[in-house]
Order: structure tokens, then sequence, then C-alpha cells
């Protein structure tokens, strides 16, 4: 009989340390899943920037991010052409980066502007770094 007792005691302890470490898993993905939402709803907006060029002066850039998680990304080539190129498509958040998808590049999100990252995904380094940004205007 104490040895039912003990089992069934050690059984009970058991399940009840288990279903804590299930509540800290649920909990931990809950403030993950609530801080993209919170990421994505500051994100929401207009952001304009006048990127760097290897032949023209520079790509006149404006990206539109909705709430609905669409985005128009509109460009123009300065000093090269008068025609003005749009991409529409879906973003995403993803390790506090911005995906936008059909769009080769990424961008690091930081306050009210985006950072355009190289086509491996890490910074741009070198004298014309600060020059690969967007800033929010709406």
């Amino acid at each position: 009989m104490r040895t039912q007792i003990f089992i069934s005691m050690i059984v009970l302890l058991l399940a009840q340390t288990s279903s804590c470490i299930n509540n800290q898993k649920t909990s931990d993905a809950k403030e993950k899943s609530d801080h993209v939402e919170l990421m994505s709803a500051n994100v929401i907006g207009e952001y304009l920037g006048s990127l760097p060029c290897v032949d023209c002066e520079s790509i006149n850039t404006l990206l539109e991010l909705r709430r609905d998680n669409s985005y128009k990304l509109t460009y123009t080539y300065e000093g090269k052409s008068d025609d003005t190129f749009v991409k529409q498509g879906y973003w995403k958040i993803n390790k506090n980066q911005l995906v936008l998808h059909g769009v080769d590049y990424q961008y690091k999100i930081q306050e009210d502007r985006l950072y355009q990252l190289d086509l491996s995904g890490n910074e741009i380094r070198g004298d014309l770094a600060q020059k690969y940004q967007l800033a929010k205007i709406r």
C-alpha cells in the first residue's frame, strides 16, 4: 500500500513538473509572437531614401508597408532614366529583419529607419554604408 502511494506521488510530481515546463515554452512563444506583432505594427508606413547607384546618381526609393502585410516598392534611377519601376508583394519580419517577397535583399529594422543589407543578409560596410537606408516619412 505504501509503495502504491509513493509511486502515485512520484507520478503526480512528474506530471506537475512537466506541465510547468510546457507552460514556460508556451509563454516564451507567446512573448516572441507578441514582440513580432508589435514590431510589425511599428514598421508599417512609408520609407524614403536615395540609395547609391553604380551607373547613375542615385536610386530614389519609396517603400510602402501596409497593415495587410503587402508592400509597394517604387524606385527611379536618378540621372539615368525617367522610368519608374514598381514591385509589389508581401512582407514579413524574421529576426529583426524585414523580408520583402520578390526582392533579393532584406532590411535591418531600427527605430524609424530601414537599413538595406547585402545579398547575403549582412550589414553593408564601407564608406557608403550609411547611404543604404530608408527613413520613415509616414
